[in-house]
Protein backbone atom coordinates (compact mmCIF):
# COMPACT_ATOMS: atom_id res chain seq x y z
CA UNK A 1 0.00 0.00 0.00
CA UNK A 2 2.72 2.47 0.77
CA UNK A 3 4.46 2.25 -3.08
CA UNK A 4 1.04 2.89 -4.47
CA UNK A 5 0.65 5.98 -2.57
CA UNK A 6 3.83 6.88 -3.76
CA UNK A 7 3.49 6.30 -7.14
CA UNK A 8 -0.10 8.71 -6.77
CA UNK A 9 1.76 11.05 -5.01
CA UNK A 10 4.54 10.85 -7.58
CA UNK A 11 1.54 11.55 -10.52
CA UNK A 12 0.22 14.29 -8.69
CA UNK A 13 3.07 16.25 -8.45
CA UNK A 14 3.63 15.26 -12.82
CA UNK A 15 -0.29 17.39 -12.74
CA UNK A 16 0.90 19.98 -11.08
CA UNK A 17 4.26 20.67 -12.75
CA UNK A 18 2.32 20.37 -15.70
CA UNK A 19 -0.28 23.00 -14.56
CA UNK A 20 2.94 25.37 -13.74
CA UNK A 21 4.13 24.95 -17.67
CA UNK A 22 0.72 25.36 -19.13
CA UNK A 23 0.17 28.68 -16.88
CA UNK A 24 3.38 29.85 -17.67
CA UNK A 25 3.59 29.45 -21.69
CA UNK A 26 1.17 30.60 -23.81
CA UNK A 27 -1.07 28.47 -25.18
CA UNK A 28 1.10 27.71 -29.12
CA UNK A 29 3.94 27.14 -27.15
CA UNK A 30 2.05 23.40 -26.04
CA UNK A 31 3.13 21.21 -28.58
CA UNK A 32 1.85 17.68 -28.63
CA UNK A 33 4.39 15.05 -29.41
CA UNK A 34 3.05 11.91 -28.21
CA UNK A 35 -0.12 10.84 -25.21
CA UNK A 36 1.53 8.51 -23.07
CA UNK A 37 0.03 5.54 -23.12
CA UNK A 38 1.82 2.84 -20.78
CA UNK A 39 4.28 4.66 -18.31
CA UNK A 40 6.78 3.28 -15.82
CA UNK A 41 3.97 4.44 -13.05
CA UNK A 42 1.39 2.19 -14.66
CA UNK A 43 3.18 -0.81 -14.67
CA UNK A 44 4.09 -0.47 -10.90
CA UNK A 45 0.86 0.28 -10.25
CA UNK A 46 -0.28 -3.11 -12.35
CA UNK A 47 1.61 -5.47 -10.45
CA UNK A 48 1.33 -3.64 -6.81
CA UNK A 49 -2.55 -3.64 -7.36
CA UNK A 50 -5.40 -4.10 -9.37
CA UNK A 51 -7.81 -1.81 -8.69
CA UNK A 52 -8.87 0.21 -11.56
CA UNK A 53 -9.89 3.62 -9.83
CA UNK A 54 -6.10 4.05 -9.23
CA UNK A 55 -5.36 3.18 -12.92
CA UNK A 56 -7.94 5.47 -14.75
CA UNK A 57 -6.62 8.15 -12.01
CA UNK A 58 -2.79 7.96 -12.65
CA UNK A 59 -3.98 7.18 -16.69
CA UNK A 60 -5.60 10.48 -16.40
CA UNK A 61 -2.71 12.57 -14.70
CA UNK A 62 -0.35 11.70 -17.22
CA UNK A 63 -1.97 11.88 -20.91
CA UNK A 64 -0.19 15.63 -21.45
CA UNK A 65 1.16 17.39 -23.57
CA UNK A 66 4.64 18.33 -23.42
CA UNK A 67 6.29 21.94 -23.55
CA UNK A 68 8.61 23.37 -26.14
CA UNK A 69 11.68 22.53 -23.95
CA UNK A 70 10.86 18.59 -25.24
CA UNK A 71 11.15 19.81 -28.84
CA UNK A 72 13.36 22.06 -28.57
CA UNK A 73 16.11 19.08 -27.33
CA UNK A 74 14.60 16.98 -30.25
CA UNK A 75 15.75 19.50 -32.69
CA UNK A 76 19.38 20.25 -31.29
CA UNK A 77 19.78 16.53 -31.09
CA UNK A 78 18.96 15.70 -34.72
CA UNK A 79 20.96 19.21 -35.88
CA UNK A 80 23.87 17.64 -34.43
CA UNK A 81 23.40 14.45 -36.19
CA UNK A 82 22.90 16.37 -39.35
CA UNK A 83 26.83 17.93 -38.49
CA UNK A 84 28.47 14.85 -39.20
CA UNK A 85 30.00 13.70 -42.51
CA UNK A 86 31.03 10.16 -43.92
CA UNK A 87 33.57 9.20 -46.63
CA UNK A 88 31.08 10.59 -49.67
CA UNK A 89 31.03 13.78 -47.72
CA UNK A 90 34.76 14.51 -47.14
CA UNK A 91 35.60 13.22 -50.91
CA UNK A 92 32.99 15.96 -52.20
CA UNK A 93 34.98 18.25 -49.63
CA UNK A 94 38.29 17.97 -50.83
CA UNK A 95 37.19 19.62 -54.12
CA UNK A 96 35.55 22.02 -52.69
CA UNK A 97 38.14 25.18 -52.03
CA UNK A 98 35.30 26.76 -49.90
CA UNK A 99 35.55 24.23 -47.41
CA UNK A 100 38.40 23.39 -44.64
CA UNK A 101 39.75 20.31 -43.79
CA UNK A 102 41.58 20.17 -40.42
CA UNK A 103 42.89 16.77 -39.03
CA UNK A 104 43.43 16.95 -35.30
CA UNK A 105 45.73 13.88 -34.58
CA UNK A 106 48.88 14.52 -33.01
CA UNK A 107 52.42 14.76 -34.95
CA UNK A 108 53.73 11.53 -34.10
CA UNK A 109 50.13 10.08 -35.66
CA UNK A 110 50.85 12.17 -38.64
CA UNK A 111 54.38 11.26 -39.25
CA UNK A 112 53.35 7.60 -39.27
CA UNK A 113 50.23 7.37 -41.85
CA UNK A 114 50.64 10.88 -43.52
CA UNK A 115 47.50 13.74 -43.13
CA UNK A 116 44.09 13.16 -44.37
CA UNK A 117 44.65 14.60 -48.32
CA UNK A 118 43.09 17.44 -48.64
CA UNK A 119 43.57 18.54 -45.04
CA UNK A 120 45.59 21.22 -42.90
CA UNK A 121 47.31 19.45 -39.73
CA UNK A 122 46.69 21.11 -35.82
CA UNK A 123 46.99 19.01 -33.20
CA UNK A 124 43.78 19.07 -31.05
CA UNK A 125 44.95 20.88 -28.45
CA UNK A 126 45.80 23.01 -30.75
CA UNK A 127 42.51 24.32 -32.98
CA UNK A 128 40.69 26.81 -30.91
CA UNK A 129 43.55 28.73 -30.03
CA UNK A 130 44.61 28.48 -34.12
CA UNK A 131 41.52 30.08 -34.84
CA UNK A 132 41.02 32.79 -32.28
CA UNK A 133 44.97 33.94 -32.18
CA UNK A 134 46.80 33.41 -35.49
CA UNK A 135 46.42 36.59 -37.80
CA UNK A 136 44.84 35.90 -41.52
CA UNK A 137 48.35 36.72 -42.56
CA UNK A 138 49.97 34.64 -40.58
CA UNK A 139 47.40 31.58 -40.64
CA UNK A 140 47.71 31.81 -44.55
CA UNK A 141 51.71 31.83 -44.10
CA UNK A 142 51.05 28.56 -41.96
CA UNK A 143 48.76 26.33 -43.86
CA UNK A 144 48.56 28.04 -47.25
CA UNK A 145 45.02 28.62 -46.86
CA UNK A 146 42.88 31.34 -45.68
CA UNK A 147 41.95 31.42 -42.72
CA UNK A 148 38.26 30.48 -41.70
CA UNK A 149 35.38 32.72 -40.62
CA UNK A 150 32.57 31.85 -38.63
CA UNK A 151 30.50 30.87 -41.90
CA UNK A 152 33.41 28.60 -43.11
CA UNK A 153 32.27 25.29 -43.39
CA UNK A 154 35.01 23.31 -40.99
CA UNK A 155 35.19 19.29 -41.32
CA UNK A 156 37.28 17.89 -38.37
CA UNK A 157 39.43 14.55 -38.81
CA UNK A 158 41.00 12.54 -36.34
CA UNK A 159 41.92 8.89 -35.98
CA UNK A 160 38.08 7.43 -35.30
CA UNK A 161 36.01 10.48 -34.75
CA UNK A 162 36.49 10.80 -30.85
CA UNK A 163 39.00 13.69 -30.73
CA UNK A 164 37.69 15.62 -33.59
CA UNK A 165 33.80 15.81 -32.09
CA UNK A 166 35.39 16.92 -29.05
CA UNK A 167 37.30 20.00 -30.90
CA UNK A 168 33.77 20.12 -33.01
CA UNK A 169 31.98 20.76 -29.74
CA UNK A 170 34.75 23.11 -28.68
CA UNK A 171 34.81 25.19 -31.76
CA UNK A 172 30.93 25.26 -32.16
CA UNK A 173 31.48 27.05 -28.69
CA UNK A 174 33.83 29.84 -30.49
CA UNK A 175 30.80 30.58 -33.07
CA UNK A 176 32.23 28.22 -35.71
CA UNK A 177 28.56 26.79 -36.42
CA UNK A 178 29.59 25.13 -39.26
CA UNK A 179 32.19 22.75 -37.47
CA UNK A 180 31.42 18.86 -39.22
CA UNK A 181 32.94 15.86 -37.75
CA UNK A 182 34.48 13.06 -40.17
CA UNK A 183 32.63 9.95 -38.23
CA UNK A 184 35.31 7.34 -38.68
CA UNK A 185 38.05 9.38 -39.39
CA UNK A 186 41.36 8.20 -40.78
CA UNK A 187 39.79 4.55 -39.69
CA UNK A 188 37.24 5.07 -42.44
CA UNK A 189 39.18 7.11 -44.93
CA UNK A 190 42.06 4.02 -44.91
CA UNK A 191 39.61 1.23 -45.13
CA UNK A 192 37.67 3.07 -48.18
CA UNK A 193 41.20 3.55 -49.75
CA UNK A 194 41.51 -0.02 -49.92
CA UNK A 195 38.50 -1.21 -51.74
Amino acid sequence: MFHTQQLIMNSSKLRQFYRLISTRSPPQSLCVISVISRTFTQDKLLKITSCNTILTHVQLSLNFTTSTFLNTDIKTMSDKGSLDVDYNGILKAQNDSSVLIIDVREKEEIDETGKLPGSIHIPMGEVANTLLSLSENDFKKKFAREKPSKDTKIILSCRSGKRSSMVQEEIQKLGYENAYNYVGGWLDWESNQKV
